[in-house]
């Protein structure tokens, strides 16, 4: 199966270090620092926040907390400057008593006597993730839901049962900080299958799997061979100059190639029709956007309706179609116009799915109907189009 990334983890490691060696200015004196002290214990989920009073040396290099996150672990540290008086330690996976060692360090290294404190984090965000995913029956394959409400850096893992080996193996794992994640596994048998999922943090951390019994629903992908401009009054006018509607179903994406309505028309609402040339059961239409510095800007459809009919009617009156899709493009990281995370860049390029009801019925030719686009210009850019469903 895909691996699908959405997103990179960026860890800070000049702060949270595990054997970490000291680099910098070797000792000029032997003079160790005086302690830290006034040390106060708040516990976070998975963690724990502490508060204390620096000791009065001119050479006070910063702090650093020393700790194990689990029995027989690797010694982990975290470190802040002299200009702070909070130190965080995280990525505990429990909920029992830990020892913590606070430390101060001067500018020849050298380090004063511990002062150790107990903290006993909260439930940790893998814990309460964990207890949220759930997994649905989905077209050729399973779906998974999550919350993630603090949007903690996770991965989700979906596991299959392998007849052969007796064991559940990795098929899919979506990284991920939204607060409402959710991700599908696809090109799958309609056949029962045994399915986990769990969730981790990037510290190692784990939910407990979850187990479920599901049938995939068969889905295919609609030949693209088949797709034609089906334009009708209405729809347009064409920018034209090489951005023509078949790039829409060329099989290529990620670049810069694609179909462009014409700006400056004063028209709004824009759309654009499409013959599937087969009729079925439409089950999500994926759509990936304009990339380099389009990625969730400018002519990207933002929020647009999809709709469908059986037979074309040229005049372009939308009561001949039936509404098929609300839909609404959603940034991952929810930054501004023009600040994208890797994880945005990555479901901009790999496309994003926008599921149909199976109470819809079956079309043959879809329309567009753009209301507004990233950056709410005059015109809009479709870079590829997928559609998927049963067309049997």
């Amino acid at each position: 199966m895909k691996r699908i990334i959405l997103t990179a983890y960026i860890l800070t490691g000049l702060m949270y270090a595990c054997n970490e060696e000291p680099i910098g200015q070797q000792p000029i004196d032997k003079v160790v620092p005086g302690t830290v002290s006034n040390v106060k214990v708040e516990n976070t989920p998975g963690g724990a926040k502490l508060t204390y009073t620096l000791p009065d040396d001119n050479d006070l290099l910063y702090v650093k907390a020393v700790y194990t996150r689990k029995a027989g672990g690797a010694v982990c540290e975290s470190r802040t400057s002299l200009y702070k008086d909070t130190l965080k330690v995280e990525g505990f996976g429990d909920m029992e008593q830990h020892e913590v060692k606070v430390i101060a360090v001067d500018r020849s290294r050298n380090e004063s006597a511990p002062v150790t404190a107990t903290i006993q984090p909260l439930e940790p965000e893998v814990a309460v993730i964990g207890r949220s995913l759930d997994l649905l029956a989905d077209f050729g394959g399973v779906h998974a839901y999550w919350e993630n409400k603090n949007r903690a850096e996770i991965s989700v893992t979906i596991l299959l049962e392998n007849d052969s080996l007796l064991e559940y193996v990795p098929v899919e794992t979506f990284y991920s900080s939204v607060a409402e994640g959710n991700g599908a596994t696809r090109g799958m048998d309609t056949i029962p299958g045994k399915f986990g999922i769990y969730v981790q943090d990037h510290w190692g951390n784990r939910s407990e799997v979850k187990y479920f019994e599901l049938t995939p629903i068969y889905e295919t992908l609609f030949d693209r061979l088949k797709f034609r401009d089906a334009t009708v009054t209405g729809d347009g006018p064409h920018y034209g100059g090489g951005w023509s509607l078949p790039n829409v179903w060329d099989g290529v994406w990620g670049g810069d190639n694609g179909y462009s309505s014409q700006g400056g028309t004063g028209i709004w609402p824009q759309s654009v029709t499409i013959d599937m040339g087969v009729l079925g059961q439409i089950s999500r239409v994926r759509l990936h956007q304009r990339m380099g510095n389009y990625s969730f800007a400018e002519g990207n459809p933002r929020i647009f309706e999809i709709w469908g009919c059986q037979q074309l009617d040229p005049s372009g009156s939308w009561d001949s179609w039936t509404k098929l899709m609300e839909c609404e493009s959603i940034k991952p990281s929810g930054l501004p116009l023009g600040q994208n995370t890797n994880e945005d860049l990555a479901v901009a390029r790999d496309g994003e799915d926008f599921i149909n009801s199976p109470q819809n019925p079956k079309v043959r030719y879809i329309r567009f109907k753009i209301i507004r686009t990233w950056a709410g210009g005059d015109n809009f850019q479709l870079t590829e189009v997928e559609v998927f469903g049963d067309n049997r």
